[in-house]
């Protein structure tokens, strides 16, 4: 086998340091992928891929090749679908008697190490998370290196997995790092294309882990960041240091304290919840439109659209600052002209957090370093703002806004604007003439030289007589005077050839020589002064980036409560009343999606009261398919979370006793992965909220039961009912197509029962009405959905038959059902036959009678087996529900002593 050329095997050198990324291998202006490389790079990015020797065999190897223009744009997809990426770029230049051209790593990228702003979501956190499980804690540490922010938190093996996998989804992670050997399986990630990377076990030993995190913040201890004594929350924390700095340790300086916090500080929502509840992202869609955030997001800033999601996915548990928050949206709302001047301040400020960050780390361009300039400027303004409100909260912001006048004038004393006029052959200068002598000195040094290179080709033309004569210059040749073929016989005797082309030739003049070295020495002395003095900017900004990162927090703040304001304003939302009880009661409330959604038609509204200790504790809520009924377990769930976050809600008045968690059990799905049916993970999530819901909970539950056979459904579904009022105590609503639970409230002293109104007309069919009433839904209506559907006529037809013949002929049982001021009872009657009502001798089970007189002929009937004539029945003294009841019972019995 031939050797491999000189590039080939530069480049197997750096393939070999780097076997697990996509090494992007720089070959002028192209950056190439080889070998299995080029088949992931062709595959994913769908471009060509062809072959070419590297060795005297002529042996073909696989490339695939990207321009350098578009190098970010490729990558970027790269990364968005798991893969690292290592450039490797040229740093040398081009010699002659050299076979390959110097070439160093230049950037490591991965989706959680990712800084370059055209690569990274702007209004969402880009988070790398670590994972360190142990015997008695779970730590999970959290970075955006983009911003800087580092949280770290753990968990008891008793709040695991629905805790951890509940960080999970609010955080939603783009890459997870796991020590090696570790299984991403255990874990739920919200997104599929989330990368998963295994480091060695040194980077999670906790001892190293604390002197790493101990070395990157400068002191003794990790006392003062409230993690000394968690172990694997260390562990977590000190394994994303090592990654950072392996990867890029230039993201280190960002990293400049580490937040640890608990998930008991606020409302806990589970993964299921999270989906469920649609709070970031559709459902349907995988995007805003048809989420809470999509509803509640009118932010004017990037921050502020990144705390916003922090916001929707931490609803707070402490009363005084959720009061404070409503206080501020209130003041915001009730005037819209301040919110005007708000909206137009916000709107002059750009991302200050991740500018910042980005000057932090020296990478930042002009044009970000003049835009700061310009944010910071707009800060005064803002600040007055804050100061004219009343509201406590605003208050605090407003003296959390630093101006930094010492950043805005170092900017403006230093750089220059593109746009801005300079002198004569300063054009394309970077520092601001008068900022350093010496730069100023050697531009100044060539300035009499560009001035004769302008004019140059005037005076040539003139002594020449060559019209068409032409100075130029590039960067192979350098300056040169160009004469075409026609004019050749009129070049002066000084001209010296430089270069021939097809219809013309190039010279230079010993002059023009001289003036060329000075300019490009004294170009070439320049570009790297400026490059340092530049450097040295960025690092004297730098000084101030925690005063920075401060005031970015502070915009973002106050974007949000603006954004909360708008919306309330726009929307039609009332502030809530919030307590530490546990009331529940809304008043004409709305789903603040589906109302959104709707563009202008009216949304039916809905009263809601629940009460844990003495009122309504369950809500039994029946009702046909399509009625409405998931859209109303929805909204009372994210009414209550509104008003956790500290925003107004959709009603016309609200009070609600603060809820620590909300559990959602709606939809079906199987997982087919874990060998898991529709029914199983449907058990799985219900065992989980009964396990960990307390008085305190709002659970939400729609259709138990359903994904098995009917009475093993309706007997799971009542058990737990019971156990939900009796032993959890927690406000529930329930929704379910069993019409046979509203017996249960006879017995459960805290559930009533409701239904979703309809009605029915011969000539529109079933139409949905959307009021949640007392009572109980007679049918499901289930084939009527079926024909909106578009299911065809054959089918409806027959579904009704076979229907019709079940109603008519069941050996089960037939029930009854009125309401009175107690709520919904039930009259139930079953043939021996059935084995799920009668008892082994044929003795009918107890019915609810309304009338005394009807009570007691009815025990009568059963005791005694007595058969009263017409005569007996008082008619006058009992119902018409007891009379058909009674009716049926004597019939039934009749029939038992017949058999």
């Amino acid at each position: 086998m031939s050797s491999p050329s000189p590039a080939r095997k530069q480049y197997l050198e750096f393939k070999q340091q780097f076997p697990d990324a996509i090494l992007m291998y720089q070959v002028g202006d192209f950056f190439e992928t080889f070998d299995e490389d080029a088949y992931i790079t062709a595959r994913e990015l769908q471009i060509v891929r062809t072959t070419r020797s590297y060795s005297k065999s002529k042996e073909r190897v696989p490339l695939a090749g990207i321009p350098k223009h578009a190098l970010d744009n490729y990558v970027g997809k790269l990364i968005q679908r798991g893969y690292k990426v290592v450039i490797c770029e040229q740093v040398g230049e081009v010699q002659k008697g050299r076979d390959v051209v110097e070439r160093a790593v230049t950037r490591i990228l991965t989706a959680g190490t990712l800084s370059e702003p055209n690569l990274l979501p702007v209004r969402q956190n880009n988070y790398l998370v670590s994972i360190a499980p142990g015997r008695t804690q779970t730590g999970l540490a959290s970075v955006d290196v983009s911003t800087g922010e580092f949280q770290v938190t753990w968990f008891t093996p008793d709040e695991l997995p629905v805790a951890l996998d509940a960080e999970l989804q609010r955080l939603s992670p783009v890459e997870c790092l796991l020590v090696e050997g570790g299984h991403a399986e255990a874990y739920q990630f919200p997104s599929k294309n989330v990368t998963i990377t295994h480091c060695p076990a040194y980077f999670y030993q906790q001892e190293a882990a604390q002197t790493r995190l101990c070395r990157q913040f400068g002191v003794q201890s990790l006392e003062a960041y409230g993690c000394a004594n968690e172990p694997q929350a260390i562990a977590a924390a000190g394994a994303i240091i090592a990654y950072v700095e392996k990867m890029n340790s230039a993201l280190l300086t960002l990293l400049t304290a580490l937040n640890s916090y608990s998930t008991k500080h606020f409302m806990v929502l589970d993964a299921h919840t999270q989906r469920n509840l649609e709070l970031l992202q559709g459902t349907r869609s995988g995007s805003l439109q048809g989420s809470l955030l999509g509803v509640l997001d009118r932010t004017i800033t990037p921050m502020g659209a990144r705390h916003l999601r922090r916001t929707i996915t931490q609803p707070l548990l402490d009363l005084f600052e959720l009061n404070g928050r409503l206080e501020s949206i209130e003041e915001l709302y009730e005037s819209p002209a301040i919110r005007r001047r708000f909206t137009m301040s916000l709107q002059e400020l750009g991302d200050l957090e991740r500018v910042s960050g980005r000057i932090r780390q020296g990478t930042a361009v002009r044009n970000e370093v003049l835009g700061l300039r310009d944010y910071l400027a707009e800060l005064p303004t803002l600040r007055d703002l804050l100061q004219s409100c009343e509201a406590e909260q605003l208050l605090t912001i407003a003296s959390e806004l630093d101006p930094c006048p010492q950043v805005s004038e170092l900017i403006q004393r230093a750089l220059i604007r593109p746009d801005e006029e300079q002198d004569e052959g300063d054009n394309g200068r970077l520092i601001r003439p008068g900022y350093h002598a010496e730069l100023d000195e050697l531009f100044n040094s060539i300035r009499d030289s560009r001035r004769w290179m302008i004019s140059l080709e005037t005076r040539e033309r003139q002594r020449t007589g060559i019209k068409a004569l032409r100075v130029g210059f590039n960067k192979v040749f350098g300056y040169y005077i160009e004469v075409s073929n026609a004019n050749l016989k009129l070049v002066p005797d000084d001209y010296m050839r430089k270069q021939t082309l097809v219809n013309a030739e190039r010279f230079i003049t010993p002059e023009l020589k001289e003036h060329e070295a000075r300019i490009l020495s004294a170009v070439e002395n320049i570009e790297g002064l400026e490059r340092s003095i530049y450097a040295d900017v960025l690092r004297q900004i730098a000084v101030f980036y925690p005063q920075l990162m401060t005031t970015a927090t502070a915009v973002a703040r106050i974007d949000v409560l603006l954004s909360l304001a708008e919306v309330a304003a726009h929307q039609g939302y009332v502030r809530p009343v919030l307590e530490q009880g546990h009331r529940l009661e809304i008043i004409g409330g709305r789903h603040p999606v589906v109302e959104y959604t709707l563009d202008g038609d009216i949304f039916i509204p809905n009263d809601t009261h629940l009460e844990a200790t003495d009122g309504e504790r369950i809500v039994l809520l029946t009702g046909p398919n399509m009625a409405g009924k998931s859209t109303y377990l929805r909204q009372v769930a994210l009414i209550a979370l509104l008003a956790q976050i500290g925003s107004f809600v959709p009603a016309r008045k609200a009070q609600i006793g603060l809820v620590d968690r909300i559990f959602t059990r709606v939809g079906a799905e199987d997982d087919i992965a874990s060998g898991k049916s529709t029914f199983m993970v449907e058990m799985e999530e219900t065992a989980t909220i009964i396990n960990h819901a307390t008085s305190h909970s709002l659970i939400i539950l729609d259709e138990i039961g359903r994904g098995t056979s009917t009475y093993d459904g309706l007997a799971i579904a009542r058990a737990v009912v019971e156990h939900l009022h009796s032993t959890v105590l927690a406000r529930t609503l329930f929704a379910t197509h069993y019409h046979e639970l509203a017996a249960l409230a006879t017995e459960l002293a805290h559930l009533r029962v409701y239904t979703v109104a309809i009605s029915e007309d011969e000539s529109q069919g079933i139409v949905f009405l959307h009021r949640v009433v007392p009572g109980c839904a007679e049918r499901s209506f289930g084939v009527h959905v079926a024909r909106l559907a578009g299911m065809p006529d054959s089918i409806v037809q027959r579904a009704e038959t076979v229907l019709a013949q079940l109603e008519t002929s069941r050996d089960g049982e037939h029930i009854a059902y009125s309401i009175d001021s107690h709520g919904v009872r039930e009259s139930r009657i079953a043939e021996v036959g059935d084995s799920s009502y009668a008892t082994g001798n044929g003795h009918v089970p107890h019915v609810y009678w309304q009338s005394e007189a009807a009570r007691r002929m009815a025990e009568s009937v059963e005791q005694n087996g007595h058969q009263p004539s017409l005569d007996e029945i008082d008619v006058q003294a009992i119902t018409p529900l007891d009379a058909l009841n009674l009716l049926s019972l004597l019939q039934k019995k009749k029939n038992i002593l017949h058999r």
